[in-house]
């Protein structure tokens, strides 16, 4: 978590917190560094959800281009629940291996990225509806 600490004090991070209190938006950084804060605390590791997180987006791109209309339909459901099912999996096929151990911290850090992935990618097409749903009522009917 040292690492992650210093990447948000190098370069990365006071641009960003900057470009945020510029523009009156000092309760996302507020919200930000809580959420580093409780992430320490409760040990869930970074990378695991940022891993998990890509995963939950391609597992709901792959489900929502399927020919089954229930896998098109409940994309976001699916990825989770498949995302899940392979971290645990994962988890336990490494109590076999030397020098790894199983942790319930990490299944539970795979779960939270891919469950952000899913809010994220609903969140991002609800927008998108929006703005095009918008575009055409400025556009008018083509007459």
């Amino acid at each position: 978590m040292g690492d992650l600490k210093h990447l948000l004090k190098m370069g990365l991070g006071y641009p960003l917190k900057n470009a945020l209190l510029a523009n009156d938006l000092s309760s996302v950084v507020d919200f930000l560094l809580a959420s580093l804060h409780t992430v320490q605390d409760a040990s869930i590791d970074p990378g695991h959800v940022g891993i998990y997180f890509g995963l939950g987006i391609l597992l709901y791109l792959v489900f929502l281009s399927s020919k089954n209309p229930a896998l098109v339909r409940y994309s976001a459901i699916c990825a989770v629940f498949i995302g899940t099912a392979y971290g645990i999996l994962n988890e336990i096929f490494q109590t076999f291996l030397p020098y790894r151990t199983a942790s319930v911290a990490d299944a539970v850090s795979n779960l939270i990225g891919l469950v952000l992935a899913q809010i994220c990618v609903i969140f991002f097409v609800l927008t998108l509806k929006a703005i095009i749903d918008k575009k055409k009522r400025t556009e008018g009917p083509a007459d």
